[in-house]
């Protein structure tokens, strides 16, 4: 009986330890550009993707647009927002080559894949304060 026991509570713990295994697959930990901790689906997730990516080009747009207007603003400001473009590049870079990736129907690395998770936010963020910083 202390076998038949044994084996049913294993067989109970593996069925749990799969389906947290399974939740696990389908759902992404990630932030909020503000910090805040956030559990996603993969479908929520992969919208959030699209939306931070259509964004950060809407505001390299915005800049490219606003380029010309830079020449009249202080040195100060000028200096604030090209470092902030810096900034944003290199925090959007992942989500950049994630895209560029896909669309060249690469296979995305697994690494690169973890790596969405925190640069997502990480990019939204930048690219809001570069938002905030156009003239």
């Amino acid at each position: 009986m202390d076998v038949a026991f044994t084996i049913t509570r294993l067989l109970q713990s593996l069925f749990f330890i799969s389906l947290l295994v399974l939740n696990a697959c389908n759902t992404v930990t990630t932030r909020k550009s503000t910090g805040e901790e956030v559990v996603m689906s993969q479908e929520e997730f992969s919208k959030y993707v699209e939306d931070v990516f259509r964004h950060h080009n809407q505001v390299m747009a915005e800049l490219m647009a606003a380029s010309t207007d830079r020449i009249d603003q202080p040195a100060a400001e000028s200096k604030e927002l090209e470092q902030a473009e810096k900034d944003m590049v290199r925090a959007c870079e992942p989500l950049n080559e994630v895209v560029t990736e896909t669309l060249s129907g690469e296979t995305l690395s697994l690494k690169l894949k973890m790596t969405l998770s925190e640069a997502v936010p990480t990019c939204d963020k930048a690219t809001n304060r570069v938002e905030d910083l156009v003239p």
